[in-house]
C-alpha cells in the first residue's frame, strides 16, 4: 500500500497545484473584467507597498508557528518553516479550510517535523491568528469606533445575515465591539490550554506514549501568539491604507482615526470570511463586510456622497484582493524557487 502511495503521491500533488492555479486564475480573470478597474487611475507604487506590507504582516503568524514548533520539541530551519507557511497559504483558495494546513504540514514534514505535531501547531496558530484579529477589532472599535449607523436590532441582524446594507448605512460602534468580542470568545474557548490539551490528547491512553510525554500547549504560548498575530494585523491594516492611498490618492488621510480603524475593519472582515467555511479564502463574505464597514469611512473624502463612496469601496476591495493574491502567488513562487535552490 505504501509503495503504491509513493508513486501516486507526486501525481496527486501536481494535480492539487494545477487545481490551485486554476481556481486562482479563474478568480483573477473574473476580477480583471470588472469595469470598475478603469474608473480611477491606480498608483502602482502604493499598491506594491500594500502587497509588501501584507506579506510582512503574514510573517508574524509564520514566526509564531515556528516558535510554537520549537517550544514543542521540533526545530525546522527558519527558512523551511517560512516556505511551508507561505506556500501553504495558497490552499485557502480551495473550498474547505483544511487544504492550507495540508499543504503546510506536508512541506514541513521532510524537515523532521511529525505530521501530528505539524497539524496540531498549524491548527493552533490559525485559530490564534483569527482570535488576535477580532481582539484587535474589539479594542480599536471600542477606542476609535464611530457611533453613527445601525444599532443592535432585529432589522440590523437580518440585513447582516442576508448580506444586505442596513438602511442607516454603517453599523454603530457598540454592535461592532459586541460582534468582535463574541467572536474572540468563540475562538478563545477552544484555544485555552486546559481545553485544547484535553481535546487533543483525550485518546492518549490508547497510545503507547504516556500523556506526560506528549506536547502540551501552555498559556504563555497563547499570549505570545496573540501578541505576535496582533502586530501582524496592524501591518494588514497598513497594507489596506496603502491600497486606499493608491486608489483615492493623497486625499486619504494616512495619519487619522480612519486609518487607525482599518486594522479593526480588516480583522473583523477577514475572520468572518474565515468562519464561513464554504467560501474559499473568505471570498464574497469578506468583501461584503469590508464594503459595509469601509463605505462610511470614505464619505466626505473628495466630497464623496454615500453612493460614490460605495462605488470606490467596491473598487478598493477588488484591487485589494488582486494585490494580495498576486503577493501570495509571487511569495509562494519565490519560496518554492529558493527551496529548490537550497535543496540542490
Amino acid at each position: 500500500m505504501r509503495s503504491k502511495l509513493r508513486y501516486v503521491w507526486p501525481i496527486l500533488k501536481a494535480f492539487l497545484w494545477l487545481v490551485l492555479l486554476y481556481l486562482i486564475g479563474r478568480q483573477f480573470a473574473r476580477d480583471l473584467q470588472r469595469p470598475e478597474l478603469s474608473q480611477r487611475p491606480l498608483d502602482a507604487g502604493w499598491l506594491i507597498l500594500s502587497g509588501l506590507l501584507y506579506e510582512l504582516g503574514q510573517g508574524f503568524s509564520a514566526l509564531y508557528w515556528r516558535r510554537l514548533l520549537s517550544r514543542l520539541g521540533a526545530h525546522p530551519p527558519l527558512g523551511a518553516a517560512l516556505r511551508a507557511y507561505y506556500i501553504g497559504q495558497l490552499g485557502k483558495y480551495v473550498p474547505g479550510k483544511a487544504w492550507a494546513l495540508f499543504l503546510r504540514t506536508s512541506l514541513v514534514h521532510k524537515h523532521g517535523v511529525g505530521i501530528g505535531l505539524a497539524v496540531l501547531t498549524a491548527f493552533y496558530e490559525v485559530l490564534t491568528t483569527m482570535a488576535a484579529g477580532v481582539l484587535v477589532a474589539a479594542v480599536l472599535f471600542a477606542l476609535l469606533g464611530a457611533d453613527a449607523g445601525a444599532g443592535l436590532s432585529v432589522e440590523t441582524l437580518r440585513c447582516l445575515l442576508w448580506m444586505e446594507q442596513p438602511s442607516q448605512g454603517g453599523v454603530q460602534r457598540s454592535v461592532l465591539v459586541l460582534f468582535s468580542a463574541l467572536l474572540f470568545t468563540a475562538f478563545l474557548v477552544p484555544l485555552h490550554p486546559g481545553l485544547f490539551n484535553r481535546l487533543m490528547f483525550r485518546r492518549s491512553g490508547q497510545t503507547p506514549v504516556p500523556s506526560a510525554q506528549l506536547p502540551h500547549i501552555r498559556f504563555v504560548y497563547l499570549l505570545e501568539g496573540l501578541g505576535l498575530a496582533a502586530v501582524g494585523w496592524l501591518f494588514l491594516g497598513a497594507s489596506f491604507a496603502a491600497a486606499l492611498h493608491g486608489i483615492v490618492g493623497a486625499s486619504w488621510p494616512l495619519l487619522d482615526t480612519r486609518t487607525a480603524r482599518l486594522p479593526a475593519i480588516m480583522g473583523l472582515s477577514y475572520v468572518i470570511g474565515f468562519v464561513v467555511i464554504f467560501a474559499p479564502g473568505g471570498i464574497g463574505v469578506r468583501e461584503f463586510v469590508l464594503t459595509l464597514l469601509l463605505t462610511p469611512e470614505l464619505v466626505g473624502i473628495q466630497d464623496m456622497g454615500s453612493e460614490e463612496a460605495r462605488a470606490v469601496v467596491v473598487l478598493a476591495v477588488l484591487v485589494l484582493r488582486l494585490v494580495w493574491t498576486a503577493a501570495e502567488l509571487i511569495t509562494a513562487f519565490l519560496c518554492w524557487f529558493t527551496g529548490r535552490a537550497t535543496a540542490s
